[in-house]
């Protein structure tokens, strides 16, 4: 399976006749979550198919094994939970949009792993510092500081100026900038990264404080060689929309809210965010989090002839705030 689902052996509570009746597998299933029970009290195989969730629930990976362990843990229950498929009646599983009416028709709550994910990252701390430094640039002198991400593997930085916690005066200007290898590093003119990354910086060190987060989420969350192969689509024609959604993935996998967790830390309470992308100022709306955004302050590069299609998508189809051309 792509998510490697940890299947365990089928079982059936030893007192089953057949195991297959609702009844049966019910007790099976009770029996499974009881803290009592020992492995003498199955017989295999079954019908009832143990799944074994990962440590650290969906942060660590996005299963429905995980998300059915996470919600029961959240609630203050015993982190055990039921899966069954529902399916559409061509016996295909149902899609989200069939779920969806479903949960409408029969006044069900539902909620998917993204939000699930979205929460947690929210309203739990995940974020420790663990190195800072300080950093003389030709821009001027900044701190740097490394973060280390509980069940990820990630480490994004700040990069700030200035007196971060003076309440006089304008907000602190912030920069949520999601890696780019090709354009923060090559200059590739693909893309505005890193002509954003040195504006951003530029603009911090012009107001003499304020805060760059530098978070690992190379091509919008799909990674460096994914992008890359995105890139082969672009030059088929496809913009870069439709090239991800041709690999599998959606126009926008990123995420940030462990870059809001990073400004927490830093002791912010207001920002003015400095994006072009509404989407990342919604999210410091989410419930949880004592930060608020007084201003989306714009943060526009000049187009060029190999990015000027690029920047038409982002503001036709991922609702960036560009001028057009």
């Amino acid at each position: 399976a792509p998510l490697r689902t940890a299947f365990l052996t089928p079982v059936d509570h030893a007192g089953s006749k057949t195991g297959i009746t609702a009844a049966e597998r019910a007790e099976t299933i009770r029996r499974l979550a009881s803290d009592t029970t020992t492995a003498d009290d199955f017989v295999r195989p079954g019908h009832v198919y143990p799944l074994l969730a990962m440590e650290g629930g969906v942060l660590r990976r996005a299963g429905h094994t995980e998300a059915a362990v996470d919600l029961p843990r959240m609630a203050g229950l015993k982190p055990a939970g039921v899966l069954t498929e529902i399916l559409d009646d061509t016996g295909d599983r149902a899609t989200r949009d069939k779920l969806m009416r479903i949960a409408a028709e029969h006044n069900l709550e539902i909620i998917s792993i993204e939000e699930l994910i979205a929460h947690r990252r929210v309203n739990e701390k995940l974020v420790s510092r663990t190195a800072q430094a300080k950093l003389p640039t030709r821009l001027g002198q900044f701190d740097i500081a490394a973060y280390g991400v509980q069940f990820e593997s990630q480490e994004p930085l700040a990069i700030f100026m200035g007196d971060l916690l003076d309440r006089h005066g304008p907000a602190p200007l912030v920069r949520m900038h999601s890696s780019c290898f090709t354009g923060d590093l090559i200059h590739s003119l693909r893309c505005d990264c890193g002509d954003q990354l040195q504006m951003a910086l530029q603009m911090i060190a012009d107001e003499g404080r304020g805060v760059l987060v530098y978070l690992p989420q190379e091509g919008r969350g799909i990674g460096l060689a994914q992008k890359i192969r995105a890139y082969e689509l672009q030059e088929q024609g496809m913009d870069t929309v439709e090239a991800n959604h041709a690999l599998g993935f959606k126009a926008d996998l990123r995420d940030y809210g462990v870059g809001i967790q990073i400004l927490k830390d830093l002791g912010l309470t207001e920002i003015r965010l400095l994006t072009n992308n509404p989407k990342k100022t919604e999210a410091f709306n989410l419930r949880g989090f004592d930060l608020k955004v007084v201003d989306q302050v714009p943060i526009v590069s000049l187009s060029n002839p190999h990015n000027a299609a690029y920047l038409a998508t982002k503001r036709e189809k991922l609702g960036h705030q560009l001028p057009a051309e």
